[in-house]
């Protein structure tokens, strides 16, 4: 049996491996790790290390396991493949098992390592050697809870596990910095405290408890937990992929009077067939709207953490703030642009590979149906906050301008982050460009220099202006793109 489920083992890894392994997530999780305990090692005991070690490592953990990442736990691509082999039900269960264990652990151990090496003085050699160990056990009841609950709402309440990543995400970065401006809170606590407090009932605390020098009783909540968190993997059958005939959503009903007028009189008529296409159905992918919509939590965190912070000060801080989101919330425009291609049904790209059209006709409709299906009514939310928050004027002034450059930077990305046809690869062949990071810092820096000069700048009849120069560039560039050869 072990021999049969060791070869089942292999075969996964090596289909894993032509998939690519999550490198660029380890090297993240290694660099955030070292410099947290390079800004919180002199001032943490073990105890209060531990906890915030391993809290930090569930929370990075559980964005990623929720997004791209999560295809592992949502989806089987080798399960049809192992089934047809003439191997035991339970030795096709655990070489399912270990291929997940493996994954978890490769996550875990590239942020605990690094921890466990900056650990304070404090930290003996054999607690430094125990810190990743709890942390993996940590891991695999997170993976255990997560894949149950992804199971629960998969196919029934999908718009709800949506909401509730892109929750995580924000409390992600909203609890890290916070907790880096309560350090000194945070290293006041002792087990002792933690046993009696709402500390009792975090599961870090559990696993960051035998860290502290306790006796045997310490290590049996993690030990008994991580137990049970494994078995429950075990017994976790990921469901196969299935065609799913959906409904339409209330977004898309709403959008139906705005689709009307661009399909009417923006959308050309040999870029129809692109844009109904992208605006039907690349919102009913599940793969894309899981890894991509919760990162635009990011720039709501931010926005809450400034709106916090300025509470009881003088001063337009609305505006300011208001300035930097319009801007700044379509930063994670080149990850989202590089899951235009994915699909599930990727195998019907035929229909439009083999249309009359040409790639520019198909590009363009694609950039239309972006901007209306998914720009578009972000920034109409966007609006109506700065109504609430600031007046009519800032619409004319931020607002417009804002929307027109997001178009804009939406037709000058797509060609360098979108390679394929759109809805034409499969989640697990889907590869995103090796510097897309790279691009991401650079515009991050570039739209929040943009936000800000336009703030101090820009009256209203500037910003209508700022419009048109940006509506002329973006006629300037769709007439390029055009032009080009394929």
């Amino acid at each position: 049996m072990f021999r049969r489920t060791w070869i089942l083992f292999r075969a996964r890894l090596t289909m894993a491996g032509r998939a690519g392994w999550p490198i660029p997530a380890l090297l993240f999780q290694a660099l955030l790790a070292t410099v947290l305990a390079l800004l919180v090692r002199d001032a943490l005991p073990p105890f209060p290390y531990a906890l915030f070690v391993l809290s930090l490592s569930a929370l990075l953990l559980a964005v990623p396991l929720l997004s791209e990442l999560g295809l592992v736990l949502r989806r089987d691509e080798g399960g049809e493949w192992a089934e047809s082999l003439p191997a035991r039900p339970i030795e096709l269960a655990l070489a399912r098992l270990l291929q997940l264990v493996l994954l978890l652990l490769l996550l875990a151990l590239a942020f605990l390592v690094p921890a466990a090496l900056l650990a304070p003085a404090g930290f003996g050699l054999v607690p430094r050697l125990l810190l990743p160990g709890l942390g993996c056990g940590l891991a695999l009841v997170l993976a255990a809870v997560l894949i149950w609950f992804q199971r629960l709402l998969q196919g029934r309440a999908e718009s709800l596990l949506v909401l509730l990543q892109t929750a995580l995400v924000v409390g992600t970065v909203v609890g890290l910095l916070t907790v880096l401006g309560h350090v000194p809170e945070l290293a006041r606590l002792t087990p002792q405290e933690g046993a009696s407090s709402w500390l009792a009932f975090f599961p870090p605390s559990w696993f960051a408890a035998p860290l502290a020098g306790g006796g045997a009783s310490e290590w049996s909540t993690p030990l008994a937990v991580s137990a049970l968190a494994l078995l429950s993997l075990f017994f976790a059958r990921t469901p196969r992929a299935r065609a799913e005939l959906r409904r339409r959503s209330l977004l898309a009903l709403l959008l139906v009077p705005l689709r009307g007028i661009a399909a009417r009189f923006w959308v050309r008529s040999d870029e129809r067939g692109a844009f109904d296409l992208v605006f039907d159905a690349l919102p009913r992918e599940r793969e894309v709207v899981l890894r991509t919509y919760p990162m635009f939590g990011i720039p709501l965190a931010f926005l809450w953490i400034g709106a916090r912070e300025a509470q009881g000060r003088s001063g337009p801080w609305q505006d300011d703030l208001l300035s930097l989101l319009f801007f700044t919330v379509v930063i994670y425009l080149p990850l989202f642009l590089t899951h235009v291609p994915l699909s599930e049904s990727s195998g019907a790209a035929w229909l439009l590979g083999t249309a009359p059209v040409t790639r520019a006709g198909i590009v363009a409709g694609a950039i239309k149906a972006l901007f209306v299906r998914f720009l578009l009514p972000l920034y109409l939310v966007l609006a109506l906050l700065a109504l609430g928050l600031s007046g009519p004027e800032l619409l004319a002034r931020l607002w417009l301008p804002a929307l027109l450059s997001s178009l804009f930077l939406l037709r000058l990305l797509y060609p360098r982050c979108v390679r394929e046809l759109p809805l034409s690869v499969p989640p697990e062949e889907l590869h995103a460009e090796p510097d897309w990071t790279g691009l991401l810092t650079g515009l991050a820096a570039g739209l929040t220099l943009v936000a800000v000069l336009a703030n101090r700048f820009l009256t209203w009849p500037l910003g209508l202006l700022a419009a048109l120069v940006l509506a002329a560039l973006d006629s300037f560039l769709a007439r390029r793109m055009r032009a080009r050869p394929a």
